[in-house]
């Protein structure tokens, strides 16, 4: 009897072990299968906000504003057309005063994402002076771009203060208190020697009195 005893007690020492790998196993196979099912569903959360922005509905982002743009600038025009009529189509005044603006912004947008290594950023401006050059010099530009020669002076006197406006809004007034002597200078030497020079080419190549070319100078 106490043979058969601890026989079925060994046997049951036995069956214990194996059925706790057989649990440690099966556990470990959950484990996995719920990592394998958490990186998945991590890596679909990832992507649908890509797939979103990509795909969506309204558009978002670089597209959204580039269309709303676009209609914005054809409504524009559409709204100028029907009050102005032919003012508004390739030869008229306002045509050119449209693309003139419009080829400004863009020339400005441009010239802020030009960066040129040891040199500090450029102002939008020069992008804009730069884009209004281009038009008025390449002929099939200049052809369809027309601006009467009254509405170009005033535009131009006006660009003149808006420039010379920004340039002394730019301006620190407690660094020109301690510059005073500094922007004397550079306030008056160049003008002098501006002034000077033109005088005495003109005299000599022009054969104008000194009068005359300190006045042209």
């Amino acid at each position: 009897m106490y043979t058969t005893e601890s026989q079925n007690e060994h046997l049951e020492d036995k069956k214990i072990p194996s059925s706790t790998t057989s649990q440690i196993l099966k556990d470990s196979s959950i484990s996995e299968h719920e990592e394998t099912k958490e990186t998945v569903l991590s890596q679909t959360e990832e992507t649908k906000p890509q797939m979103e922005k990509t795909c969506s509905c309204p558009p978002q982002g670089k597209l959204n504003k580039f269309i709303t743009n676009g209609v914005t600038i054809f409504m524009v025009w559409c709204v100028a057309w029907s009050f102005f009529g032919t003012e508004v189509l390739p030869g008229g005044n306002l045509f050119g005063l449209l693309m003139i603006f419009y080829s400004a912004i863009i020339g400005g947008k441009l010239l802020e994402h030009i960066r040129i290594p040891s040199v500090p950023q450029l102002p939008p401006l020069l992008g804009m002076l730069l884009a209004g050059f281009t038009v008025r010099n390449v002929p099939f530009l200049s052809h369809y771009i027309r601006i009467n020669n009254k509405w170009s002076s005033a535009l131009r006197n006006c660009a003149l203060t808006i420039i010379l406006i920004q340039a002394g809004l730019g301006l620190d007034p407690q660094a020109l208190k301690h510059l005073k002597r500094v922007c004397l200078r550079l306030a008056i030497g160049p003008c002098l020697m501006e002034a000077c020079s033109t005088a005495v080419i003109s005299h000599f190549l022009m054969k104008f009195p000194w009068e005359w070319g300190f006045l042209l100078g």
